[in-house]
């Protein structure tokens, strides 16, 4: 007897629809699995043996051939288990057919069902493939928040399944409880002084724009920066749930508490690998870059990571994906981040500081800026400065009526600026993220600012890449002065954040 199921194959963070044939003839018994599989998979046959004799269930001695279709695909992990125990079931009679129903699920040898990877883009997928119910492990059942127009059916073992059909499967419905902690945030009104760093922050959180500080230690970069996603917006139900399928799959152990509403922020250290930064791995798992997607990836002291790492930022920072190859197949990963990075002017940290004088030779500080390349720097919207504290700094007081720069009023504007983008473009789409076609139509200038600007790049100061950058960038300034047009101010104050700090 022949049955067929509907499971899935995990490619990067894509769902891919597998169907499991089951064929249950007479002949010298044992199992035969083809389709690609891999050793995980192979070795499952010893697993669902087991776990169904264990279950009290028969499994009688035949020959079994279970094909996993299409063939083409490689299919890996232990998420066959169970859908390959069903097919076994029905081709023996002892379970129903069942075409309109999607299984995934890794067995213990007594028959339990236990949690497997990326369930949150195998529900994407059923979603969007119509499937009428999904049957998942219990214990990743938490994760299923966002797609409540499913038919989900959790089971904590084998035999859930067959009290499923016979009508005695209860769940009880206050698992799905989602109080999803959320931190208390760094607030922009613990900062001292440093107001002119606070508007470039505001302008890059409200355009999605990428940004460097470069300063003196101690002049507050890192607490600026760190503070960033306190005035960024929540994410989209759809940002939401694109983000999570990536940590979904990246995390064995992913529950609801895993679950990210507030935009990513990932900060690696300076000694991180290439494949760390980019995802590796004989099947590549993401990495820093794509963990960061729809979020912030922070990189404080830029020069001191590896050079490899840096260059790798390229493809993503221009596409807003990252692509990993490897002999057979590649795999693309989103990777539309915000990238935030901080920096000091030179080794020693004190060039052109008023307070202490730089130690660092000339060739010493041409090697430190050779670090990062012109076309990185190129892809970087804001490069600002940021001075050390002036003495009447110290003793401001952050908390008063007349501080523009709290986390809570910046925040309020940015998603003013937000909202105004998302009416304009009919999307969610920042500024930053604009194509050459609406920088034409939406950035356009009037004859003072376009003679300002051709000032500027007759001094060289501009190329192709870094001029959509400077409107781009005083569109957001127009956005937030909440004018309809570009004035020679704002592509001025474009200009200034567009200053290298040292050449």
């Amino acid at each position: 007897m022949l049955a067929k199921i509907r499971s899935v194959a995990l490619f990067g963070i894509a769902a891919l629809d597998v169907t499991v044939e089951v064929d249950a003839t007479r002949g010298l018994p044992g199992e035969t699995i083809v389709g690609l599989p891999d050793t995980v998979i192979r070795e499952s046959k010893n697993r669902i043996r087991a776990a169904i004799k264990n279950s009290g269930l028969e499994y009688p001695l035949k020959l079994y051939t279970i094909n996993l279709a299409p063939a083409e695909i490689k299919k890996e992990g232990p998420l066959f288990d169970l859908p390959i125990a069903v097919g076994i079931l029905q081709a023996t009679g002892q379970l129903a057919a069942d075409p309109d129903s999607l299984y995934v699920g890794e067995l213990a040898l007594d028959g339990t069902v236990k949690p497997v990877r990326g369930i949150i883009s195998i529900c994407d997928m059923a979603l969007k493939k119509n499937i009428k119910k999904l049957f998942i492990p219990f214990d990743n059942w938490s994760e299923t928040y966002f797609f409540q127009k499913l038919t989900i059916i959790p089971v904590r073992n084998l035999l859930d399944v067959l009290r499923y059909f016979s009508g005695k499967f209860l769940v009880k419905p206050n698992i799905l409880q989602h109080n999803v902690p959320v931190k208390d945030s760094l607030d922009y009104v613990d900062v001292k002084g440093q107001e002119h760093a606070k508007r470039g922050l505001e302008i890059a959180a409200a355009g999605g724009h990428n940004i460097l500080f470069i300063g003196a230690p101690g002049s507050g970069k890192t607490m600026l920066l760190k503070r960033l996603p306190s005035i960024l917006p929540k994410m989209s139900v759809e940002e939401a749930t694109e983000t999570n399928k990536i940590y979904s799959v990246n995390n064995r152990d992913f529950t609801y508490k895993s679950f990210k509403l507030e935009r990513p922020f990932r900060s690696p250290h300076h000694s991180i690998s290439y494949a760390g930064m980019a995802g590796g791995g004989k099947v590549p798992n993401p990495g820093e870059i794509s963990l960061a997607h729809n979020g912030v990836l922070f990189l404080d002291e830029l020069p001191e990571f590896m050079r490899p790492v840096i260059e790798v930022l390229r493809q993503p920072l221009e596409e807003k994906q990252i692509t990993i190859s490897r002999a057979n197949f590649t795999i693309d990963y989103p990777a539309n981040f915000m990238l935030v990075a901080a920096m000091n002017p030179c080794p020693c940290g004190y060039y052109k500081d008023e307070k202490v004088d730089c130690v660092c030779r000339e060739t010493q500080r041409r090697k430190y800026w050779k670090k990062i390349s012109g076309p990185i720097l190129d892809r970087v919207d804001l490069i600002m400065e940021v001075p050390r504290l002036k003495i009447g700094d110290y003793f401001a007081q952050g908390i008063n009526a007349g501080n523009v720069y709290t986390s809570e009023k910046m925040r309020s504007r940015v998603l003013e600026v937000r909202q105004r983008q998302e009416k304009r473009f009919g999307r969610q789409i920042t500024n930053a993220n604009m194509s050459p076609r609406k920088v034409r139509k939406y950035c356009k200038l009037n004859e003072s600012s376009k003679v300002f600007l051709t000032k500027i790049i007759e001094k060289g100061f501009v190329t192709g890449r870094s001029f959509d950058k400077i409107l781009k960038i005083a569109r957001t300034i127009a956005d937030l002065e909440g004018e309809p047009e570009i004035k020679q101010e704002y592509v001025a104050e474009a200009v200034q954040y567009r200053k290298l700090f040292y050449s």
